[in-house]
């Protein structure tokens, strides 16, 4: 027939979601024309099929509109246009696709449904065309990506001269034509009638489409969202299919699972890239949406076992956290959040934090330098006492503990989150005027924490440090750090010595006055600073009794003269801070929590115990957690100390300007003829000396109790009877004093006194005493079992003999340990005064004098393998 232009006389609409060419083929069958004599028709000659198909110009939209009657945003949303920079991507000048944002894509390669195509009489939706289609949810089978006859991409759409006139077949020429019919014939094939793989509809591949086309269908607001998790799905899924090659026996049971789900057939990986057909989307996919989600019994494993590959994949053997998480960026900051979380016991305590990757919420480190420089003025040199009692692992007091040093490097290490890789733990010590860097750093690793996990600390410290960069701190410690020194702080000396008179104490010497200088310079910059210059070898230990024992009102005095302090260098903020405990989530501490302990409980301790350890024992704790809470709840002991001074005062009653509280006539004689306590007793609840008490009783008539007798000589206790049982037949001290029924204090000062040494005790019993010797051990026998050791001293030099080497005998006697094996053997011989073994032998083998001892000790362990002592 003979058109002239205007609408078509034929209309055919398109089908909801088809694709520009199967229209327009279809559109030409029906006029009986090829898809060029349509675009010719209606005015496009020359337009290119292909180019459309993937972007319409101004004029063709126009003519098409034109011809066909339907809308020019239609006509637009059956092209590629509307998934440009999301699924696909499209050169800007050419028309020509590119390589997607994510996954791999080839030039017009288009994905068909057989069932589809015969219900649809060959035409099919644009979403075939992109590379994330892969199944057709309407018939549950896995989309074809070539025709089964040429094994080619069909190109299912084209309405050619040649045929052939049926739709749903194969156009693309044949390669395997009878050579006595030259010419270019097409394959032909029935394209509906191609066997395609039946996916379950319970399954694994149909959900994963799914999730695809609601992210493809997705407004313009909610494109940034499914751009990136299509990121993150391309991002696992081409390691899943690389993995499918080399960890395939480790992977988890969801991939074997996907995998005969998609036809049980490893996925095809090319030399550059995985393959991009539609077995390969799928199964990528279809694992990649198991592991980006949560609700899958294998989410977590199947992450792990990603990892597992993408690490297979590299040529270094085990790359740092850093560089494994790094190969995620591209994905973007999601993706590597979750590795650098997986990857985190793998990592150091350094790398730890400054990804951040034990706390809820890892990062990528992209702070400059002049964030932490400002982090760090918010930060004291020490960590805060709150914190620190809930980061320090409650270990039994021994010494060298060093938890000054702990919060030091605790402190810098808040300063590594998120920071530049030139600042690491030795050039941020500096920030905080934190010079002992190795120290602090072995103090929190391989000392406070060498048997504790360290990710508590990890996450608390990360946490904390994001939480200041949010939120600051209301006091500048880099500029009290500047402004406090002892040579800057003022002490009111008159107003501490009103107050000494008050409560009935000694102001001491200049000894006293460091002392207090010394708590005021630590209430100010929250340090905990060395001795002043000319201080006795003592001021340490005292400053650490200090924090336990000075009276409620002397801290009063003191916060006050800190205000005081602030007040003239014209500061205006509180004296303590600490961050709150909201700041950090999800950490179990190995400490106390300081909201745990009630002060009035805590105070009701200390007013019973007569030590630090004593107290840190009640509490579960150590003697620095209590330490700690005496520094942030401002109570103490109510014990006196001679290590301070003794604050107490031996002043008549006259001098006491004011006696209240304990002190106070009414309160005192209740205490003391009522509840009949004792004059020590009423002390230490008034934190005062004893004669104090008993002068204030004097001046208010109260009749004092008469003292109890003391201990009348006993002529059954003389120097030759402690001598012979203690020292010669090595009998415990308790053991005698229950004997003669007298105090083990009263029978060590007599020993003291006639100078008989006094042997060192230990819980477990390991002595000789209680042995009955046959005869008076031999004086090197007397040296060497005067340890408390004594019998773990004698089993292992007796055994020594016969081994080949001390190394051997280590092995075999020792647990391997070699340098202890021969310090113990050292201490022995030393004790004995000669040397026991000779070390020359072959076998090892005793010396002369050596003989004589082992055979001694021999039968010493013999009459204590036969004697079992009842006491400890």
């Amino acid at each position: 027939m003979t058109w002239r232009g205007g609408s078509l006389p034929i209309s055919l609409m398109p089908l909801p979601g088809e694709a520009l060419q199967s229209w327009i083929g279809a559109y030409a069958r029906r006029l009986h024309a090829t898809n060029s004599a349509f675009l010719d028709a209606i005015g496009l000659a020359g337009a290119r099929m292909t180019q459309m198909a993937v972007r319409l110009t101004a004029a063709e939209a126009d003519a098409l509109h034109r011809a066909t009657g339907v809308p020019q945003q239609a006509l637009r949303a059956m092209t590629l246009e509307p998934y440009d920079g999301l699924a696909v991507t499209i050169h800007p000048d050419r028309r020509r696709l590119m390589r997607p944002p994510a996954w791999r894509f080839s030039a017009a390669r288009t994905r068909y449904c057989p069932a589809c195509l015969a219900e649809n009489t060959g035409r099919g939706p644009v979403f075939w065309r992109l590379p994330w289609a892969f199944a057709c949810l309407t018939h549950r089978a896995l989309l074809l990506d070539f025709c089964p006859n040429c094994h080619r991409a069909p190109h299912p759409w084209t309405a050619r001269r040649l045929g052939p006139r049926v739709a749903g077949v194969c156009t693309r020429d044949s390669l395997a034509g009878p050579q006595d019919r030259p010419g270019r014939r097409p394959c032909g094939a029935d394209l509906s009638q191609a066997p395609a793989l039946k996916l379950p509809e319970a399954g694994l591949v149909l959900p994963a489409q799914q999730r695809i086309l609601s992210l493809l269908a997705g407004d313009a607001y909610a494109r940034p969202t499914a751009l990136a998790e299509l990121k993150q799905l391309y991002a696992l899924a081409w390691r899943v299919l690389r993995g499918l090659h080399t960890l395939a026996d480790q992977a988890p049971d969801v991939v074997r699972a996907a995998l005969i789900e998609c036809g049980g057939v490893l996925p095809h990986l090319t030399d550059k890239d995985v393959g991009h057909d539609a077995h390969n989307a799928a199964l990528g996919t279809t694992l990649a949406h198991v592991a980006l989600h949560p609700g899958h019994r294998d989410h977590d494993a199947l992450f792990d076992w990603i990892l597992e590959a993408d690490q297979s994949l590299q040529q270094t053997p085990r790359a740092n956290i850093g560089k494994r998480a790094g190969r995620w960026s591209w994905s973007g900051p999601a993706l590597v959040e979750r590795t650098l979380a997986r990857l985190d016991s793998q990592a150091t305590l350094h790398a730890r934090l400054r990804y951040a990757s034990a706390s809820p919420r890892p990062r990528w480190p992209t702070l400059q330098a002049d964030t932490i420089i400002q982090r760090a003025a918010f930060i004291p040199s020490m960590l805060w006492p709150g914190w620190t009692m809930r980061l320090l692992p409650r270990l039994k007091d021994r010494a060298k503990l060093r938890v000054g040093a702990f919060r030091r490097g605790c402190s810098s290490f808040l300063l590594l989150p998120g920071g530049p890789p030139e600042l690491n733990f030795e050039r941020v010590g500096p920030l905080l005027d934190n010079g002992q860097i190795h120290t602090d750093r072995d103090s929190v690793e391989r000392r406070l924490y060498c048997d504790t996990d360290l990710t508590p600390l990890a996450s608390t410290l990360a946490q904390l440090a994001y939480a200041l960069d949010a939120n600051g701190a209301p006091i500048d410690y880099a500029r009290r750090r500047a402004t406090f020194t002892y040579a800057s702080v003022s002490l009111d000396h008159s107003g501490y010595k009103r107050l000494c008179a008050q409560h009935g104490w000694r102001s001491g010497q200049g000894h006293r006055a460091a002392l207090l200088q010394w708590y005021l310079l630590m209430l100010l910059t929250g340090e905990i600073h060395p001795p002043p210059s000319g201080a006795n070898t003592r001021f340490a230990f005292n400053c650490t009794e200090f924090r336990f024992r000075a009276p409620p009102a002397l801290r009063a005095f003191l916060r006050q003269q800190a205000e005081d302090n602030l007040a003239r260098h014209s500061i205006d903020e509180p004296l303590t801070w600490e961050p709150p405990n909201s700041w950090v989530t999800g950490a179990t501490w190995p400490g106390i929590t300081p909201t745990s302990l009630a002060p009035g409980a805590v105070r009701d301790l200390l007013s019973t115990v007569t030590s630090v350890h004593e107290a840190g024992n009640a509490l579960g704790g150590s003697a620095e957690h209590i330490r700690l809470y005496c520094d942030l709840a401002d109570i103490s002991t109510t014990t006196p100390s001679n290590a301070i001074g003794n604050l107490s005062n031996q002043l008549t009653p006259e001098t006491v300007e004011v006696r209240q509280g304990i002190l106070a006539p009414e309160e005192l004689r209740d205490l003391y003829e009522n509840q009949r306590l004792e004059l020590t007793h009423i002390a230490q609840l008034a934190s005062c000396n004893p004669d104090t008490v008993r002068a204030l009783l004097a001046h208010d008539e109260v009749p004092l109790r008469p003292r109890p007798d003391r201990l009348s000589p006993r002529p059954d206790i003389t120097r030759a009877w402690l001598h012979r049982e203690y020292v010669e037949k090595r009998r415990t001290m308790a053991e005698l004093a229950r004997e003669r029924r007298v105090s083990h204090y009263h029978l060590t000062t007599l020993a003291r006194g006639w100078d008989l040494p006094i042997r060192s005790t230990e819980r477990r019993y390991n002595a000789i005493g209680h042995l009955d010797l046959p005869c008076t051990p031999s004086p090197a026998m007397q040296a060497v079992t005067a340890s408390p050791t004594a019998l773990d001293r004698l089993r292992t030099i007796v055994q020594i003999p016969g081994h080949t080497s001390l190394a051997a005998a280590a092995r075999a006697i020792y647990d391997g340990r070699d340098s202890a094996l021969r310090q113990r053997i050292t201490k022995v011989e030393k004790a004995a005064g000669f040397c026991i073994i000779d070390r020359s032998t072959r076998p090892l083998a005793p010396t002369p004098r050596g003989h004589d001892f082992l055979r001694e000790a021999a039968e010493v362990l013999r009459l204590a393998d036969q004697t079992r002592p009842k006491c400890q």
